[in-house]
């Protein structure tokens, strides 16, 4: 069942007439926002004009390409649907398989295998785009008209996909088994005098495609962007080529941003700012830090948004729209009906819970749009998302714009420490799950570094910030230890996991960041590793329940402050082993020390941790236990 409650709507709903018109049916996932007809009109439009209308690509194209990513994405409403219209235009099921299994044994031309590596190199690794891709599709025949409409598509799906996921959209038809697969593509060598902008490559900062001129005053969604904004943003002037489609997408703007009947203006343009940070886009972060000054927003508060939101002083409620937003937008498969009673817990109404997927969708579309066509940001941005690295090889370089603060990895959305969870049993040490792209760095391939950091940023940031206890200092850190994994990758050997290894790394970082301050704690103990050498005064009772006494929120903050108390060597040790659920072989040798002396500064931590802890959840009437 959809996530979501729908209502009638009469049949001369005309976004509704267009869709059987042209697929024989209503899709469910139009079905699944009736709470906001507007939104599906607008939506019906995009489509029309990316999808159903004849361009430069034929239908086929499109949909094999809507086909593939979405088997990337591995959203399987998005797959069963593109399989059944893939169907419909004649391609055999063999065929289909092979399109989402083995793209290349699929009977499909040079140039089509090449239109679908751009597009999954797009959506999966859009960072690592550049204009090197952009000429590869030209040396395949394609025209500057036909790569524009395979970036439209690409930003289609990925809109399409954050829709189904975040509505739990049910298959309209039998659903198709996505197989595990690999989608990774390799990433041409780039020259020594090209330079990262926002995660992007240029020899010199432009759009990858022409555009044409098209006057503000003649032009009506021109004239439209200008009244609202002041300005016509660059990535509408790089889609000139597609009149129409900036049509479209000038009433996608006008119909789902600038209302504040359901959402405010302000909510969605958070939303845009974390996920366009989340997603390394530096444009999108620029363009909606500016616009939420235009709103009154002071310019420090919107950079610690898109830094960090749980820092930034908001509300519970909207730190907890922000999160659901970021979860949609990184990890989309892992959506539950829980997140969405939690967004109705926090006071949400269905409605706004409907808009905050829509302008989550919305976000990648236009992260994804920018960085296929290259556009660089209108105003001088403030911070530059990136992997931050030196000049290594000549491979990776990061000049900035005077005054701008390069920002290597965006602080873990979660907070501190994430969720408040504890694991008595360690994971058996086992086959590593990052040894094909450590192989891959090594053989010179930086979009699986790009990986790596994607997944190990949270976790790295999260344990130098309990380390440090200093958001300054776990930025910094975490930006140091990916940095000197890069250059340090070619002595890592395999004797443990490379999540083990950078670890080790990053708490290296940490100690030597602690040892920088005038009060050195010690991280070494005083001959006394035996768990009687602490004893606790009091350990109070706890109630059942103890999150019936308080919300989430309210439980992390409680067990960051009373973690950043402990000594620093039982403090890491939780956080290694109950956090971040190292295995005990892994968090002993993160930390060079023996499995016994690590049970036991994991034991002294939990008693202090408990100890601490036990005042806040102590029930009426209930006494105190001695030990």
């Amino acid at each position: 069942m959809p996530f979501l409650p729908q209502v009638e709507l009469s049949e001369t709903f005309r976004p509704f007439a267009f869709l059987r018109e042209h697929f024989g049916f209503i899709p469910n996932l139009f079905r699944a926002q009736t709470l906001l007809p507007r939104v599906i009109e607008a939506e019906a439009r995009i489509v029309d004009t990316v999808l159903l209308r004849e361009g430069a690509l034929s239908r086929r194209q499109k949909e094999c390409l809507l086909l593939a990513i979405s088997a990337a994405h591995r959203n399987t409403y998005c797959v069963t649907a593109h399989w059944e219209m893939l169907r419909a235009l004649g391609m055999a099921d063999r065929q289909l398989r092979q399109i989402i299994g083995d793209r290349r044994r699929a009977g499909l031309s040079r140039a089509d295998v090449a239109l679908l590596d751009f597009g999954l190199k797009l959506t999966q690794h859009p960072t690592g785009v550049s204009r090197v891709d952009i000429d590869g599709l030209r040396r395949h025949g394609f025209s500057d008209e036909a790569i524009l409409e395979v970036v439209l598509v690409s930003a289609l799906t990925d809109f399409v996909c954050t829709l189904s996921e975040g509505l739990d959209a049910v298959p309209d038809f039998q659903p198709k088994r996505i197989p595990s697969t690999s989608t990774a593509i390799h990433r041409p060598a780039r020259g020594k005098t090209a330079h990262r902008i926002g995660g992007h490559t240029h020899a010199t900062p432009a759009p990858y495609l022409p555009a044409v001129d098209l006057s503000p005053d003649a032009f009506a969604p021109f004239a439209f962007l200008r009244e609202q904004f002041g300005f016509i943003p660059n990535i509408f002037r790089a889609q000139t080529l597609r009149p129409d489609v900036l049509e479209a997408e000038a009433d996608v703007i006008r119909t789902v941003l600038l209302t504040s009947d359901v959402l405010t203006r302000v909510r969605k343009e958070y939303i845009l700012l974390v996920v366009s940070a989340a997603n390394l886009n530096t444009y999108c972060v620029a363009v909606h830090c500016e616009m939420l000054r235009a709103l009154g927003m002071p310019e420090d508060e919107s950079d610690q948004i898109a830094m960090d939101h749980r820092q930034a002083g908001l509300s519970h409620a909207d730190s907890a729209l922000l999160d659901f937003a970021l979860k949609l937008s990184q990890r989309p498969t892992e959506v539950g009906r829980g997140d969405i009673d939690g967004l109705r817990n926090h006071g949400f109404t269905d409605q706004q819970i409907l808009e905050s997927i829509v302008m989550t969708g919305l976000t990648g579309f236009l992260n994804t749009l920018q960085m296929g066509l290259g556009t660089v940001p209108d105003f001088e941005p403030t911070r530059i998302f990136g992997v931050r690295t030196r000049s290594v090889a000549g491979i990776l370089e990061s000049p900035r714009p005077p005054g701008a603060e390069i920002v290597n990895l965006p602080p873990a959305p979660d907070g501190l420490m994430g969720a408040t969870r504890t694991r008595v049993a360690g994971v058996a040490l086992g086959e590593d799950a990052d040894a094909g792209l450590v192989a891959r760095v090594r053989r010179g391939d930086v979009p699986a570094f790009e990986e790596l950091v994607r997944r190990h940023q949270r976790r790295i940031y999260r344990t130098l910030m309990g380390l440090t206890g200093s958001p300054e200092d776990a930025e910094d850190g975490t930006q140091d230890a990916f940095l000197k994994a890069f250059e340090q990758i070619g002595k890592f050997r395999g004797a443990s996991k490379f999540s083990t290894w950078l670890t080790r790394i990053a708490i290296n970082e940490g100690i030597q960041r602690l040892r920088g301050r005038k009060r050195q704690e010690p991280l070494k103990d005083d001959g006394r590793d035996d768990a009687k050498a602490y004893r606790p005064r009091h350990v109070r009772a706890w109630d059942d329940n103890p999150e019936q006494l308080y919300s989430q929120a309210e439980m992390r903050e409680l067990v960051e402050r009373a973690l950043l108390k402990l000594p620093t060597m039982y403090r890491v040790a939780v956080i290694l082993r109950d956090l971040e659920q190292l295995s005990t072989e892994e968090a002993a040798k993160a930390l060079s020390v023996g499995i016994a002396a690590l049970k036991s500064r994991l034991l002294r931590g939990r008693l202090m941790l408990r100890e601490a802890l036990a005042p806040h959840f102590v029930g009426r009437g209930k006494g105190t236990a001695r030990v």
